[in-house]
């Protein structure tokens, strides 16, 4: 049954406690990448929902609040994350908040977990920052190929 909030600005986005070492990485430090935190779990719930990968964050947690991510209005990729995964307008309801909330939760946590592979497959960049370039460099690559290829079938099934 839903919990009545006070504040749906008060509703606890979470992410698991495990991935800290990679998220001080990432946003502390002389090269930092993220301004803050909010910013990398953005980034790696987009990273998860590429990648197709969903793992629900354990019990050991870090929470921030929706509020925060509405301050700078981030808290629209956690709806549009909840939009594409659950594919109906309902789950931007108040009631249905915390379930949307716990999609981007989920991709979040998956998406540290494959940025935190990155890392590890290049201990010999202690920022991160090429790491993470070449890991964007390299999808969008891939998207301009899966596009480039969508347009020269089209072009081949015209009749003439």
């Amino acid at each position: 049954m839903f919990k009545e909030q006070k504040n749906w600005r008060d509703i606890q986005v979470y992410r698991d406690r495990k991935h800290e070492p990679l998220v001080e990485k990432l946003t502390q430090g002389d090269h930092v990448i993220f301004n803050h935190n909010k910013d990398l779990m953005v980034f790696a719930a987009m990273v998860g929902y590429s990648n197709n990968k969903f793992e629900a964050v354990g019990s050991d947690k870090i929470q921030i609040t929706l509020g925060t991510y509405f301050n700078t209005q981030q808290d629209t990729f956690i709806y549009l994350l909840a939009l594409l995964k659950k594919q109906d307008a309902a789950c931007l309801k108040l009631e249905n908040l915390n379930d949307a909330v716990k999609v981007f939760e989920g991709y979040c946590n998956s998406g540290l977990s494959i940025i935190s592979s990155w890392m590890d497959e290049n201990p010999g960049d202690p920022t991160g920052i090429e790491t993470l370039e070449k890991k964007i460099i390299e999808k969008a690559l891939k998207n301009e190929l899966k596009k480039s290829e969508k347009l020269d079938n089209e072009n081949l099934d015209v009749d003439f």
